[in-house]
């Protein structure tokens, strides 16, 4: 590949293991529509996210090409590989940027970035990372002596990395990366809101459908509710025992997701005595989830950090903050990076601290108002899939410019 003429378009070979999950490529559609920018991404043609099979069919994108490959171990993120597609992908693209949506302690990276030095030895990689746990190059998972020698490899072969939040920058930079590195979280799309909760970034959102939803679900106002996989790190026992700790009248509860924890958690509730006031629900497809966060009015990410894990960013919260929830979250990991001033944060595993973010979200005048206009500019200024294709795009800029 020659130098890049300043008036040709950047080229770019985006590779990701969840590209073949349709909202995940949400970002792929605002990054090609960026000037300048000439978009290809290859996808697994088939992969296993949340326990789901999920298949891609190669073929014309808005504004992009997306390409496919078969996966070997698909469904294990750091050990999956590609059986084919790979290679031809990046001799066919040439990329000037070669951006793997992938840790850097990967079998993906360490294939794509040996197949790159062959087929495009120029272009700036980048790659993305999520782990906010493993100092020092040491994993919560095995090989680990492998995923070390894989990420100090990209770590020399990368020009530049992404990280989803600040607290990753910091295990990156402990473990000795000094290159450039830029901080890309997720995303959403806003549009898809509206009918959830309506308003401008200035005014409070109106959260047209709320009744209805409570109605369906028997539940009466005000709702707390928690939106997630169901399992011990998650915390919702905290936010059940948080809630029976409020006065009466307390607040309907909403758990929405499911998991292994989920019998002992219904567990908690009968010997709390809930009754009729909780509702679990499970099966709901993602699409769907919003329409019910219309019935929360305070929606918590309980999560707690446990030697293997901690909360790495939070999703959830940006969506709630998008629904026009109220949100509150622990201490854990990355929450309180991503609620920013937009929602109120306890100390982890702390049942009282919980209780009282509770009463203070529900009942602390102009509180909750207060909230909800926060959580809704937050999402315009840092969470749409335009602003951080825009971020992506200036990344990419100043790579190649230096």
């Amino acid at each position: 590949m020659g130098s890049r003429s300043p008036h040709r378009a950047t080229r770019v070979l985006a590779v990701d293991h969840t590209a073949g999950v349709a909202p995940f490529r949400k970002k792929f559609e605002a990054l090609a529509a960026s000037p300048g920018i000439d978009l290809t991404v290859l996808a697994p043609d088939r992969w296993v996210e949340n326990y789901r099979v999920v298949r891609a069919t190669a073929g014309g994108q808005p504004g992009y090409r997306l390409l496919t490959g078969a996966v070997g171990w698909p469904g294990y993120e750091n050990r999956g590989f590609f059986r084919s597609g790979l290679g031809p992908a990046i001799r066919s693209v040439r990329p000037d940027v070669l951006h793997l949506w992938e840790e850097p302690f990967s079998v993906i990276t360490f294939q794509a970035l040996s197949l790159a030095a062959i087929w495009a030895p120029k272009a700036k990689a980048i790659f993305f990372s999520f782990d906010n746990l493993s100092a020092g190059f040491r994993y919560s998972y095995r090989p680990s002596w492998l995923y070390a020698r894989i990420e100090r490899f990209a770590h020399r072969r990368c020009a530049a990395g992404t990280a989803v939040s600040e607290e990753v920058v910091q295990v990156l930079r402990a473990k000795g990366f000094r290159k450039p590195l830029e901080v890309i979280p997720h995303g959403i799309d806003l549009g898809e809101y509206s009918d959830v909760a309506q308003g401008t970034s200035d005014a409070p959102a109106r959260r047209a459908p709320a009744e209805d939803v409570r109605g369906r679900l028997g539940l009466e106002p005000p709702v707390v509710g928690f939106v997630g996989r169901l399992l011990p790190q998650k915390g919702v026992d905290l936010l059940l025992r948080a809630v029976a700790l409020l006065p009466s009248p307390r607040p309907s509860i909403l758990i929405l997701g499911d998991g292994p924890a989920r019998g002992a958690l219904e567990g908690v509730a009968a010997d709390l005595g809930f009754g009729s006031s909780i509702r679990f629900l499970s099966g709901v497809q993602h699409d769907a989830v919003r329409g019910f966060m219309a019935a929360i009015d305070v929606l918590v990410l309980p999560s707690r950090t446990t030697p293997k894990w901690k909360e790495q960013f939070g999703r959830v919260l940006v969506e709630g903050m998008a629904a026009g929830c109220v949100v509150v979250g622990s201490s854990s990991g990355a929450i309180p990076e991503v609620v920013g001033d937009a929602g109120l944060i306890f100390p982890e595993d702390d049942v009282e601290g919980l209780a009282q973010a509770l009463r203070r979200a529900l009942g602390e005048p102009g509180l909750g108002e207060a909230l909800r206009v926060r959580g809704r500019k937050r999402v315009r200024a840092y969470y749409t899939w335009e602003a951080i294709a825009s971020r992506i795009t200036d990344f990419y800029a100043r790579l190649l410019a230096a």
